[in-house]
């Protein structure tokens, strides 16, 4: 695992021992990036099950104003304060947070109108990308979103069908929802 772009970029990343960590590939990662393109710069960035912070750091590379890295363990917190420090992140960066990141973002203030984007990787055989996609849909998150993109696997349970705000994409084994607060139509993408 790296980052792959920005001032970071080739920074080897560590992500903890586990079953339970399964960070973004590097195809993946680089098409999520592609998706979001300079919306990136200046915004506060969510990093929901954040992992080993993979999304959050390359956001933070690729020039974010501040990254919120969330997730329920420990270890993974642990993990991504070391790959922070590994690329020399700056303190008043970042944030990191231990909880459930639905609960969480449920509470979130917000930026008060500042962009922000949000990214979530959960684990692929639980049920939280469809609850995270429902909250999506549901509305009632702070002001600014700009996109958000939630990453699964082609058999994660619960997942809702998308609204006309979404697009879906495919890479490989992982898949990309990506919600457009006012978007056209959603379209269908498919990368082997």
């Amino acid at each position: 695992m790296r980052v792959i772009a920005g001032q970071w970029r080739g920074r080897r990343l560590q992500a903890p021992v586990g079953e339970d960590v399964r960070p973004t590939t590097d195809r993946t990662k680089e098409a999520l990036f592609s998706i979001l393109g300079p919306q990136v710069v200046g915004s506060v960035v969510l990093d929901l099950c954040c992992g080993a912070g993979g999304l959050g750091v390359e956001a933070l590379s690729r020039g974010a104003g501040r990254a919120v890295f969330v997730d329920a363990a420990r270890r993974s917190l642990t993990a991504t304060a070391a790959n922070l420090a590994r690329c020399g992140a700056p303190a008043g960066s970042y944030v990191l947070e231990q909880g459930d990141a639905l609960a969480w973002l449920a509470r979130w203030p917000g930026t008060g109108g500042q962009p922000w984007l949000l990214l979530g990787d959960p684990p692929y055989p639980s049920e939280v990308a469809g609850a995270m996609i429902r909250m999506l849909q549901a509305g009632g998150l702070p002001p600014g979103l700009v996109c958000a993109v939630i990453e699964h696997g082609s058999r994660t349970p619960g997942l809702p069908a998308l609204g006309p705000d979404w697009q879906q994409r495919r890479y490989g084994q992982s898949q990309l929802a990506v919600f457009r607060p006012g978007a056209a139509a959603p379209r269908q993408e498919s990368i082997r």
